[in-house]
């Protein structure tokens, strides 16, 4: 535990690369705001500071999260920064899937592109409860008595896989399939990342 006063401007949001997988830069989704409302953050740099965890590669090919909580209660400001993070790892899930299909599947007509994007999305949200809380930073404000909590959450890519072969297996579309068949080796990168940091 510890504190830092020192206001330290973060010059870049957390970014969610897409480069890995549609081979050129992509979206950088936000931080999540602090988690109460009115509650003044002691400083920006331990969302740097988790970023700084994981890889370039590791960051394009994860599905992950930063969320941050600030309560006088510590475990209310960890429970509300582990909600943010995935929050955020849900959305970022959701567009490296975008991503993937935008890349693999450009022959596939667009109503199978979304009907697939929506089981995937619809996963995500259900199984989102279930991402890893792979490391956290906790600061205490002697002067307000707040704790501010930071979490960095990741998601297993081999969910994604699972959900998106149910998805095309669903429908009908040969292109769909084939583009499925073409991801494989995208997904398996992924999987190898994540397995990297589990061990």
């Amino acid at each position: 535990m510890r504190i830092q006063l020192t206001k330290i401007a973060l010059t870049a949001s957390v970014s969610l690369v897409l480069a890995f997988t549609i081979g050129c830069g992509g979206s950088k989704p936000a931080v999540a705001d602090s988690a109460v409302t009115g509650n003044k953050r002691l400083s920006d740099a331990p969302e740097m500071e988790l970023e700084k965890k994981l890889t370039q590669k590791q960051r394009e090919s994860i599905p992950w999260g930063i969320g941050v909580g600030v309560s006088t209660d510590r475990q209310m400001a960890r429970t509300e920064s582990v909600a943010q993070a995935q929050a955020a790892t849900a959305r970022n899930s959701k567009l490296l899937v975008t991503g993937l299909l935008d890349a693999f599947a450009e022959n596939v007509d667009g109503e199978s592109k979304r009907i697939t994007q929506d089981k995937i999305n619809n996963f995500v949200d259900t199984q989102i409860e279930g991402s890893y809380v792979f490391e956290t930073i906790m600061e205490y404000n002697e002067a307000d008595k707040k704790y501010s909590v930071y979490s960095l959450v990741l998601l297993d890519p081999d969910r994604i896989a699972e959900a998106l072969k149910a998805a095309i297996k669903s429908q009908e579309a040969a292109e769909l399939r084939i583009a499925s068949e073409k991801m494989q080796d995208r997904l398996e990168q992924m999987k190898a990342e994540y397995r990297g940091l589990k061990k």
